[in-house]
C-alpha cells in the first residue's frame, strides 16, 4: 500500500491528504506548533522543530524515511521546485517523488534558465522588474521605475530569495497586458494540456483572483496552449505544471514568463471547468505503469462548457494598506458558504483524526494567524454554466462569510472586485487592482452595506452572534479557562479603583471618561484567569502607584517574542510605532553602535531602520528625518517577532515602541545642529542662537545678525533612541 508524506501545511496539505485517502493510501503530516489543523487530516503527523524545518531537505527525508514512506508529496512553495529534495530522495532509498525530474526542476525553477529556454531577450530600459531567481507568490518582485530605485529594489528582492539570487526584465505590465497560464500535465513521454486560466487581479504580484476559463477568444489562447505543449513536450514533463504568459489584449503579442513545476494554488479552478481531480491525477502518474492514456488524460479536452472563479480570501487588512491582520479564530466565529456549485478550501477546519476537542462542533477549537506563513485562510471556488452565473455565486458565497474574533480579511476587496463594472467587461490587467484601489473598496463597502440592511458594519451580525454563543457559554462554565501565555498583547482601559471620598470630591467636576485611559499591555504573570472573553479586578502597574480596576480585551495581535520592550505613546512626537507585527530581519548599523562615537549613530531621512518580514515578505521601516541613535532597546534585534496592538473600539491606535525621538528644548539643547546653507546641519553648537519651539518636529531660530533679525523655520535633526 503507497504511504506518501506531504511536505507541506495549510489547505494545499489538506487538499493533498484528501486525494491520497481516496485513492486508499497511508498518509503522513508534518506540522509545527500552533499550526496543526491540516495534521488532522493525517493518520500519522510528526512535528517539526522549527518553521525553517519545512525547507531543510535533511529534516524532511528523515522523516519521510522514518515513517517508511513510499512517496513524498511537495505541495507549493517550500520544497516544491528544489531540485536538491529529490535529488536527496534518490540518495536515501526508493522514495518517489511526487514532481518533475531534477533535470526538469533544474530548468522550471530557475526563471532565468527556463526562460531561457523558451525565448531569448534584447535590452530593455525601464521600467524593468527585479525577481528572485527563486520567488513566487508576490514574494521576490519589484517594479523599478528609474535607476535611483535600483538598490533597495536588488535589497529587499534578495532578502525574500531563497537562494540569494535576482534577475531584471523588462516590466510588461498594465493597460492592456493580462497574466494568462496553461495547465500542463505530463507523464513523461506525453503531455496534455487543461486549457487554461486568468490571474490578472493581482496587487503587488500576488493573485487575489483566478477566472477559468480565460475570457479571451480561443484563437488568442491556441498559441499559449501550442508554446506551453512544446515546452512540456521538449522537458519529457511529467505531473502537473503550470506556464505562465503575458499577453496583451490589443495586439496578441505575448511574452514568457515562467514554469511553475508543481501543483498551483489556482488549480481548484481547473478541476471545475474540466471536471478532473489534478490531485489525484498527480498521485497516480507516480504510481507503477500509470500514463495520461490509463487515466483517460491523452486526448486534449474539448473547449470548456463552464466557468469558475476562485477567491483568495486572507488574513490581511485592506483599510490598512493590506497589513497582515494575525490573531487567534475560534471554530464558533467561522461560516463559510455551501450550495451547488460552491466550494471552500482552507486550513480553518479540522480533520477525521483530530481530538475530540479541536472538532469543528467545539466552540473552544482555536486556529492562530501568525507572522511565519502567508496570509491565505481560504479559497473560495464557484462554479456556473456562464461567466456571468459564476460571478452571481461568488456574490452569494461572500455574503455568507463570517471571520469573526478579531482577525480582519480582504472579503470586501473581492466583493468590490466582482462588482465592478470591468469585471464583466473583461477590462481588466495586471495593474488594474492597485489603480483602482479606492473604487473598488468603496464598491465592497457598499455591497456589504447592502448584504446587511444598509450597515457597512452589518457583515458582522453572525461574527457577533457567535462571539455572543461562545462567551455566554464560557462565563456560564464553572472554572471555564483559557491558558494565557505571557507575551500576549492585550488592549486596556483603566480608571481609578474604589476612589475615597477626598478624590471624589476632587474629581466631582470630572466624568468618568474623563478619568478613563487607554494602553496595550503585556502580561508577565497572570493572577486571575475569567477568560475568554474578558479579565477584570484590580491591576499594579507602573501607569500608577496604586491598584487599578481594569477591564481588558485579548488583543488581535499574534503573541510576540517574550522579553521586555515598550509601547508607544503616539501623543508624544519622540515616539515611532512599529506598523504591523513581524520579524525582524534586519537592523541599521547605528542601532548596534549606540555606545560608540556620534557618527558611527547619524541616521538620514529615508534611510531603513528595521527590516521586518511579514508572510516572507520584506516591510522597510524608514528615518522619519535626519538624526542620532541615542540608545538600542532591549529586543530590537534580528530574529524577535514585534507586535503591533490596536484599540479597535476607539478606532486609534497603540504600537509596539521602535523609536524614540529626542526633540530639543531650551533646558535640555542638542549640542548639534547650526545654520548652514538655509539649513540646520551637524556642526556647532544651537545654544549660540535664540530659538523657540514652535511646532512638532520644527523650531523657529532666530540669527543675530548686526542690527537685523532673520527668522526661519527649519526641520531639526534629533536624536533617536530606538527602545524596541
Amino acid at each position: 500500500m503507497p504511504k506518501v508524506l506531504v511536505a507541506n501545511r495549510g489547505e494545499i496539505a489538506i487538499r493533498i491528504l484528501r486525494s491520497a485517502a481516496e485513492l486508499g493510501w497511508n498518509t503522513v503530516a508534518i506540522y509545527t506548533e500552533n499550526d496543526t489543523s491540516h495534521a488532522s487530516f493525517a493518520e500519522e503527523a510528526v512535528k517539526l522543530n522549527t518553521v525553517a524545518d519545512f525547507l531543510n531537505v535533511e529534516a524532511i527525508i528523515k522523516i519521510a524515511t522514518s515513517t517508511q514512506c513510499t512517496h513524498l508529496h511537495p505541495g507549493y512553495g517550500f520544497l516544491s521546485e528544489s531540485p536538491a529534495l529529490p535529488l536527496a530522495l534518490a540518495k536515501a532509498g526508493s522514495i518517489i517523488f511526487v514532481g518533475p525530474s531534477p533535470e526538469t526542476l533544474q530548468i522550471s525553477s530557475d526563471k532565468m534558465l527556463s526562460r531561457d529556454l523558451a525565448t531569448s531577450l534584447g535590452g530593455v530600459g525601464y521600467p524593468v522588474m527585479i525577481k528572485a531567481l527563486d520567488g513566487g507568490g508576490g514574494r521576490g518582485i519589484r517594479v523599478v521605475e528609474a535607476e535611483t530605485g535600483v538598490d533597495e529594489a536588488f535589497k529587499r528582492c534578495l532578502g525574500e530569495s531563497p537562494s540569494k539570487q535576482v534577475f531584471a526584465e523588462k516590466a510588461l505590465t498594465g493597460p492592456g497586458w493580462k497574466h494568462i497560464e496553461v495547465q500542463i500535465i505530463g507523464d513523461g513521454t506525453t503531455v496534455n494540456h487543461l486549457w487554461e486560466r486568468e490571474c490578472s487581479v493581482q496587487r503587488r504580484f500576488q493573485k487575489i483572483v483566478e477566472i477559468a476559463p480565460s475570457q479571451l477568444p480561443r484563437q488568442v489562447i491556441h498559441p499559449l496552449l501550442d508554446a506551453s505543449l512544446k515546452l512540456a513536450n521538449h522537458l519529457k514533463y511529467k505531473g502537473l505544471g503550470t506556464f505562465e504568459y503575458l499577453i496583451n489584449t490589443q495586439s496578441h503579442n505575448w511574452v514568457f514568463l515562467e514554469i511553475n513545476p508543481r501543483v498551483q494554488v489556482e488549480h481548484t479552478i481547473t478541476e471545475e471547468i474540466t471536471d478532473t481531480d489534478l490531485v489525484r491525477a498527480q498521485l497516480l502518474l507516480f504510481t507503477p505503469q500509470a500514463t495520461l492514456s490509463s487515466l483517460r488524460l491523452s486526448i486534449p479536452p474539448l473547449p470548456p462548457t463552464t466557468n469558475a472563479i476562485q477567491l483568495r480570501l486572507t488574513a490581511e487588512d485592506p483599510k490598512r494598506a493590506f497589513q497582515l491582520s494575525p490573531g487567534p479564530i475560534r471554530a464558533s466565529d467561522v461560516t463559510w458558504p455551501a450550495g451547488r456549485g460552491v466550494r471552500v478550501d482552507t486550513w480553518l477546519t479540522s480533520g477525521p483524526y483530530a481530538n475530540e476537542a479541536s472538532s469543528d462542533m467545539d466552540p473552544d477549537a482555536e486556529w492562530v494567524v501568525g507572522t511565519d506563513f502567508d496570509s491565505l485562510l481560504a479559497k473560495i471556488i464557484v462554479r456556473g454554466r456562464s461567466f456571468e452565473e459564476a460571478t452571481a455565486k461568488a456574490r452569494r458565497a461572500l455574503r455568507e462569510i463570517g471571520i469573526g474574533g478579531g482577525v480582519k480579511t480582504n472579503a470586501t476587496v473581492l466583493a468590490g472586485v466582482i462588482d465592478h463594472p470591468n469585471w464583466a467587461s473583461n477590462a481588466i490587467d495586471t495593474l488594474w487592482l492597485e489603480r483602482n484601489a479606492v473604487e473598488i473598496l468603496q464598491l465592497g463597502d457598499e455591497a456589504v452595506a447592502s448584504a446587511s440592511g444598509g450597515s457597512v458594519d452589518g457583515h458582522k451580525l453572525k461574527m457577533r452572534l457567535g462571539n455572543a454563543k461562545a462567551d455566554a457559554a464560557a462565563t456560564s462554565s464553572i472554572g471555564a479557562s483559557i491558558l494565557l501565555q505571557p507575551g500576549t498583547l492585550f488592549n486596556l482601559t483603566l480608571s481609578p479603583s474604589a476612589p475615597s471620598s477626598t478624590t471624589q470630591t476632587a474629581t466631582s467636576s470630572i466624568s468618568p471618561t474623563t478619568l478613563t485611559s487607554k494602553h496595550t499591555l503585556t502580561l508577565s504573570t497572570i493572577a486571575q484567569n475569567a477568560f475568554p472573553s474578558t479579565l477584570s479586578g484590580t491591576l499594579q502597574t507602573s501607569f500608577s502607584s496604586t491598584p487599578l480596576a481594569f477591564s481588558l480585551v485579548q488583543s488581535t495581535s499574534a503573541a510576540v517574542s517574550s522579553g521586555a520592550f515598550e509601547f508607544a505613546d503616539l501623543n508624544d512626537e519622540r515616539h515611532v510605532a512599529a506598523p504591523m507585527t513581524g520579524k525582524i530581519v534586519e537592523v541599521h548599523p547605528a542601532l548596534t553602535a549606540v555606545d560608540a562615537t556620534s557618527d558611527s549613530r547619524l541616521v538620514r531621512k529615508g534611510e531603513v531602520l528595521l527590516v521586518l518580514s511579514v508572510m516572507k515578505m520584506e516591510n522597510v521601516i524608514l528615518a522619519p528625518f535626519d538624526g542620532a541613535v541615542e540608545r538600542a532597546g532591549k529586543g530590537i534585534k534580528a530574529g524577535v517577532v514585534l507586535g503591533e496592538g490596536m484599540l479597535q473600539q476607539e478606532f486609534w491606535e497603540l504600537r509596539l515602541l521602535i523609536l524614540e525621538i529626542q526633540r530639543e528644548t531650551e533646558s535640555h539643547p542638542i549640542s548639534t545642529p547650526t545654520l548652514h546653507s538655509g539649513s540646520l546641519a551637524f556642526g556647532t553648537k544651537l545654544s549660540q542662537y535664540k530659538y523657540t519651539l514652535v511646532q512638532k518636529g520644527q523650531v523657529k531660530v532666530v540669527v543675530q545678525r548686526a542690527k537685523a533679525e532673520q527668522e526661519r523655520e527649519f526641520g531639526i535633526k534629533p536624536s533617536i533612541r530606538i527602545v524596541s
